[in-house]
C-alpha cells in the first residue's frame, strides 16, 4: 500500500489489514481505544440496519467507551451477552433471551431489544460481530464484519495516516482555550468547532499542518477523530 492508497482507497478491509497486519499464531495485541470508537462509529452509520438486540448492545458499549475511563463491571456484566450474540444464528429465541437479560441489568428498555422474527444467519453474523466486537479485549478480527459495514473515510478519520511522522504534539500547545474546545466537543458529540479548534491551537504555537488540516476539513467528524485525540492525549 501507498500513501495515495490509503489517501484515496475505498476498501475498508485493505486499509485495515494494512493498520493491522495478520500476526503471528498465538500473538496478541490488546484492543486500542481508536478500534473500539471505529467499531462503534461502524455500528452508528448502520444503526437502522442492526437488529433491536445489537443496537443495545452497541449502546451499551458507547456509554463504556465514550468516557476514557471505561466502568469495568458494567463491562463484565455484559461481556457474556455482548459474546451471546456471537454464538448464536440470530434465531428469536435467542435474541429475546438476550434481550431481557440485558433489560433485567437496567441496560435497555424491552422495546429496545424485541426483534421479534429470527434474523437470516448470514445477515446475523456481521451484525453480532459489530456489537461484540467493541467487547472485545484483543485487536478483532475485523473481516468477519462484512466491507458494507465498514468505512474507509471513517478509517481515516479515526486512525492518523500512517505514511506521515510528524512530531509529537506539545503539551505547550493545550491552553486553557484549546483545551476548553476540545473537551466540549469530546463530551457532546458536536464537532463543528473543531476549526475554531484549529484556530486556537495556531495562536498557541502548533505548527502540525497535519493535525490543523484534519480539524479543518469538510468531511463529517466523528468520536474518535484522530486529531482531537491527540489534543486530549497529548501524543
Amino acid at each position: 500500500m501507498t500513501e495515495h492508497d490509503w489517501q484515496t482507497g475505498t476498501d475498508p478491509l485493505a486499509l485495515l489489514d494494512y493498520l493491522f497486519p495478520v500476526r503471528s499464531q498465538g500473538s496478541v495485541e490488546p484492543q486500542s481505544r481508536a478500534s473500539r470508537l471505529y467499531l462503534l462509529g461502524c455500528a452508528r452509520r448502520s444503526w437502522d440496519r442492526l437488529p433491536g438486540v445489537c443496537r443495545a448492545v452497541a449502546a451499551v458499549a458507547e456509554r463504556l467507551y465514550y468516557p476514557r475511563s471505561p466502568d469495568r463491571r458494567a463491562h463484565d456484566a455484559v461481556y457474556p451477552l455482548a459474546e451471546a450474540l456471537i454464538n448464536c444464528r440470530g434465531e428469536s429465541a435467542d435474541l429475546t433471551a438476550i434481550g431481557r437479560e440485558l433489560v433485567g441489568q437496567g441496560h435497555a428498555a424491552a422495546g429496545e431489544v424485541w426483534s421479534g422474527a429470527s434474523i437470516d444467519p448470514d445477515l446475523w453474523v456481521g451484525f453480532a460481530y459489530l456489537a461484540y466486537f467493541p467487547f472485545a479485549r484483543e485487536t478483532p478480527e475485523f473481516h468477519r464484519i462484512p466491507a458494507d459495514l465498514h468505512s474507509a473515510e471513517l478509517i481515516r478519520e479515526v486512525f492518523p495516516n500512517p505514511f506521515t511522522h510528524p512530531p509529537p504534539f506539545d503539551p505547550a500547545w493545550r491552553t486553557e482555550n484549546v483545551m476548553h474546545l476540545a473537551h466540549h466537543a469530546d463530551g457532546t458529540g458536536d464537532f463543528s468547532a473543531l476549526p475554531v479548534l484549529a484556530d486556537a491551537l495556531e495562536e498557541a504555537g502548533c505548527g502540525r499542518a497535519d493535525l490543523l488540516e484534519h480539524l479543518r476539513h469538510d468531511a463529517p467528524h466523528a468520536r474518535g477523530c484522530w486529531a482531537l485525540e491527540a489534543v486530549l492525549t497529548a501524543r
